[in-house]
């Protein structure tokens, strides 16, 4: 994926699927377009003419631009059609194709990404036509059916004169991202990739999160979880990610609605349906125009809608690790009177086995919208379900990994997601220069998850009766000569004699031996070998955006600013309970085998709500014809509360307010047509979440002040402690780059640094245990380079980046399972040492070749460098070897409405780890395969060679 060029040749596609000579270098209708690198051609008409505008509808807003507007001067391929907006009253035409423009016939998905064009297509396209979508085992297909039932239908009746007085009038979607200005690519102060549907489905990417890794530079992706749907996405550094613990630095948006969960800010990957992906958008740096949680980027998605995307399709596909995909959607439109109507409908769905033991899962997705669109207007209203069923066993130990690299450590380790979420988006142009937009969204869901894990409980004969101990641990044990047999056989009365005489053993005071047994509900049934972590979340978030956009003159000189006012509220309602359980010893499983006896001491019951009112401003100034300036400011007054409600632990409730006024300064210069230079330099801040401020370093003091136990941990995401504030942590940011376009290469190269104050830093104590912390400062540095072209038949593109991620401070970290770990668990971290879980560098090469008679091939080859692992903040141990991964592809469009195709992932059957930690000694599960197990080195395998095939049902185009 290479960053828009200004100059980019411009290329739209014909319904035809021919391949032929790409052309470039034609001149822009105007500097508007050629800024755009969204027009290609020229327009020779009378100044007056000249005068006209056209809205360019960048997501749901428009940039309004002067351009030829002569009937059959503007270079376009055949079967586009604009709209032009003229002045005042002044009526609206349409526009056939014109005439003697050189075109290739190419359609738009077979350029290499990232090349800046117009992706509307003029024509109802299929069902189902984006790829990587899901569907669930149970009643999903029906679903489909039923959708695929109603496109059938409803295609029908809107065939004919109404339907082709709608698609005559389309919008041309710029390929900027949603820069909330309308400014064009080109004087964007900041790398920006891009990419829409026609691409993420010719890429034949599992989701979203596959198909940045393969294809955006600088972008990476660790598999803690193993599980497809559940990664963990890098960004320069910055994370987005599904798993509660981690300091998440990427905001994310869909259709403007804000799309990271209250409770951690995480960000659920299989809650977004690429089938229903119509454009996506990732923009670089700390950026306060683009909201909370941009310390390293932003990720905006749009979603299809009836005027955007009309079609209808079908796609089905399955293979290796027993998985299966089906999706469909149909989308399409109406003049009623003097507006329209559209909608857009759609499913999908995933199921697999997975290819380690014990890992099924599935996903599906139902999505839809209504729109209407008229003079100046434009309203979309959106709804959206998903449910999910993942099991992610997570990392295994090393020596485990050696015997077979199916097995997992413990199970099981399932997260059942979902959410409903509804959206209305709007925009009205009042005046000449004046346009005003809102999205308004509510988002219900939930989150349950059910992880079986080893036991740090013993159970102990004291007095004559069976008890439940904690604090018995077998490795201290050892270290005087003694085990648990030794010492629970009856020979003491209770557990304070049992710890006197440990104590007095090891001649120091070293055991805290405590007698649970009065803390325990439910059965009383006793089991110490295994427990059963149970949670569950109910979070629901809701928000509003208004703002208003200005294009003109300022002091003779064009000008554009925006200003806004923006609310968000999450609610989030947490409950976790730990259950003692047996532990299957071939299988390592808990399933099933719960007691129903519960430990009260470690339930947590607690709700939190976080709520931010903002104010923003974004400005820029066309000083020259060649150089712009941009301007931002965003005001975030961000309160956190948290309350307690089992009345147990009062410490946990307090409120913590957070404001912050964040700025941005870029600049552009347009050197030539085809070459620019731009750099940036910007604030940008988010608020502890309330996770991190129930869990922190703190917490001692704090519970100690309420006669709460010391020693007692967060459990984490079960358990909460107290909550101090953490301080908020500040991003301080630039970035500069050139970007353009030489010799038909389409470049951009790019250096970033930002320094992260107060960063967030989660510090392990434990098995599945630790606390938040401040670090005072961490530094994220680094260069990338992209570039992509075409030779004949042959699109390619590369990129390569090399980061820099590293603590700007010293400071003792807690890690006591580290070799180097002094005798309170802390390891004393250099300033210099690079961060844990971050490629030192990447490496990116990809191409597709029109080989003839409808076919097609393409690979993506992946290469990342060494890591840290989680919990070697210190650098003292060996790094995670780097890998590579080629996948490959082809397809073969078989009819003009069948296409099949074939993928293959890992192609060389590469084995691989993407992610590592360092955990407790894999003995501690006392089964007999572990009993020698000694290495705390746990990692993340990559999957094994996977082939998959299906096939693409697409209708002909309608109404033309």
């Amino acid at each position: 994926m290479t960053n828009n060029a200004p100059g980019a040749p411009s290329e739209f596609s014909s319904p035809a699927r021919t391949r032929g000579r790409r052309r470039t270098g034609h001149k822009a209708a105007s500097p508007a377009f050629k800024a755009a690198g969204a027009l290609g051609g020229r327009a020779s008409c009378p100044p007056a003419r000249r005068k006209a505008r056209t809205a360019l509808h960048i997501f749901f807003r428009e940039i309004r631009a002067p351009v030829g507007a002569c009937e059959g001067e503007t270079t376009s391929p055949p079967g586009l059609r604009l709209r032009f907006r003229l002045p005042k009253n002044q009526r609206v035409r349409r526009f056939g194709p014109c005439k003697g423009a050189p075109h290739d016939g190419r359609p738009a998905t077979s350029l290499p990404l990232g090349t800046a064009y117009g992706p509307a297509t003029p024509f109802l396209g299929p069902c189902g036509a984006t790829r990587g979508s899901r569907l669930g085992r149970t009643g999903r297909g029906a679903l489909v059916t039923i959708v695929c039932a109603t496109a059938l239908a409803t295609s029908a009746a809107l065939t004919g004169a109404d339907n082709e007085a709608l698609i005559e009038e389309i919008v041309v979607v710029a390929t900027a991202p949603d820069d909330r200005t309308g400014m064009p690519a080109a004087k964007l102060p900041y790398a920006s990739q891009a990419a829409d549907a026609d691409q993420v489905d010719r890429s034949l990417s599992l989701d979203l999160s596959d198909f940045l890794e393969r294809n955006f530079t600088s972008v990476s992706l660790n598999d803690a979880q193993n599980n497809p749907l559940q990664p963990d996405l890098q960004y320069r550094g910055y994370t987005a990610s599904p798993l509660l613990g981690l300091a998440q630095g990427i905001a994310v948006h869909v259709n403007g609605a804000r799309f990271n969960e209250p409770l951690g800010d995480t960000v659920n990957w299989d809650l977004m349906p690429v089938t229903a992906i119509h454009s996506v958008q990732l923009m670089g740096g700390a950026n306060p125009a683009f909201g909370l949680n941009t310390l390293g980027g932003a990720l905006s998605l749009r979603m299809k809608d009836g005027f955007r995307s009309p079609g209808m399709g079908l796609e089905a596909w399955g293979g290796s690790h027993g998985r299966s995909v089906v999706a469909a959607d149909v989308g399409g439109n109406r003049a009623v009177g003097s507006g329209a109507l559209a909608y857009h409908i759609g499913a999908h769905g995933f199921d697999e086995d997975g290819w380690r033991d014990l890992s099924a899962s599935s996903a599906g997705n139902a999505f839809g919208s209504v729109g209407w669109r008229g003079a100046g207007s434009e309203m979309h209203l959106r709804a959206h379900r998903a449910t999910s069923d993942l099991l992610g066993n997570g990392a295994v130990p090393v020596e485990l990994l050696a015997l077979d690299r199916k097995a997992i450590f413990t199970a099981p380790d399932r997260t059942e997601n979902t959410m409903t979420m509804l959206s209305l988006d709007a925009s009205r142009e009042l005046s000449d220069g004046i346009q005003v937009a809102a999205n308004l969204f509510h988002r219900a869901g939930g989150a349950d998850a059910f992880n079986g894990d080893a036991s740090e409980f013993a159970e102990c004969e004291l007095g004559g009766g069976d008890r439940l101990i904690e604090g018995l641990e077998e490795d201290d044990l050892e270290e005087i000569g003694l085990d648990d047999d030794d010492v629970c056989e009856g020979q003491f009365a209770d557990a304070e004699a049992l710890e006197d005489f440990l104590n007095q053993a090891a001649d120091d005071d070293e055991f805290d031996v405590d007698d649970l047994t009065h803390d325990l509900s439910g059965t009383g049934e006793l089991a110490d070998d295994a427990v059963n972590n149970i949670s569950r979340r109910r979070q629901t978030s809701r928000g509003g955006d208004v703002h208003a956009t200005f294009t003109g003159e300022l002091f003779g000189a064009k000008a554009r600013a925006l200003a806004g006012v923006a609310w968000y509220r999450g609610d989030t309602n947490f409950h976790s309970v730990t259950e003692l359980a047996e532990l299957n010893p071939d299988t390592r499983s808990t399933e099933g085998l719960g007691t129903g006896t519960f430990v009260d001491d470690l339930a947590t019951r607690i709700d939190t709500r976080t709520e931010t009112r903002s104010l923003y401003l974004t400005a820029s100034v066309d000083a020259s014809e060649a150089f712009t300036v941009t301007a931002s400011a965003r005001m975030n007054d961000t309160r956190v509360t948290l309350e307690d409600r089992s009345g147990e632990r009062p410490e946990l409730d307090g409120e913590h307010d957070y404001f912050r006024v964040n700025p941005h300064l870029g600049a552009v210069w347009n050197v030539t047509d085809s070459a620019s230079l731009y750099a940036g330099i910007g604030m940008s801040s988010r608020a502890p979440t309330p996770i991190e401020l129930a869990c922190n370093e703190h917490v001692l003091e704090r519970a100690a002040e309420f006669g709460d136990d010391e020693e007692f941990e967060c459990r984490l995401p079960n358990a909460f402690l107290a909550d101090p504030p953490l301080d908020d942590v500040v991003t301080r940011g630039f970035e500069a780059g050139a970007r353009g376009l030489v010799a038909g290469i389409s470049y951009h190269l790019g250096l970033f640094h930002s320094i992260n104050t107060d960063d967030i830093l989660f510090q392990t104590t434990g098995r599945a245990t630790g606390l938040f912390a401040n670090v005072d400062e961490t530094r994220r540095a680094g260069v990338e380079l992209a570039l992509s072209g075409s030779l004949g038949r042959l699109d390619w593109r590369a990129a390569y980046t090399r980061l820099e991620a590293t603590f700007g401070q010293d400071f003792h970290v807690l890690s006591p399972n580290h070799r180097f770990a002094d005798d309170d668990g802390e390891v004393l971290v250099r300033s210099g040492s690079r961060i844990p879980g971050l490629p030192d560098q990447s490496f990116k090469l990809g191409a597709d070749y029109a080989v003839g008679s409808g076919f097609e091939i393409g690979f993506d080859l992946v290469a990342h460098g060494g890591q840290y692992l989680r919990g070697d903040e210190s650098n003292g141990l060996p790094r995670l070897p780097g890998y590579q991964v080629l996948d490959l592809r082809m397809t073969w469009q078989a009819t003009p409405s069948a296409k099949l195709f074939l993928r293959i992932e890992n192609a060389f059957d590469e084995e691989y780890e993407s992610f590592g930690l360092i955990g407790e000694s894999p003995a501690e599960v006392e089964v007999p395969l572990f009993r020698d197990f000694e290495n705390p080195r746990f990692v993340s395998p990559g999957a094994p060679r996977g082939i998959f095939a299906g096939v693409r049902l697409r209708l002909q185009p309608v109404g033309l």
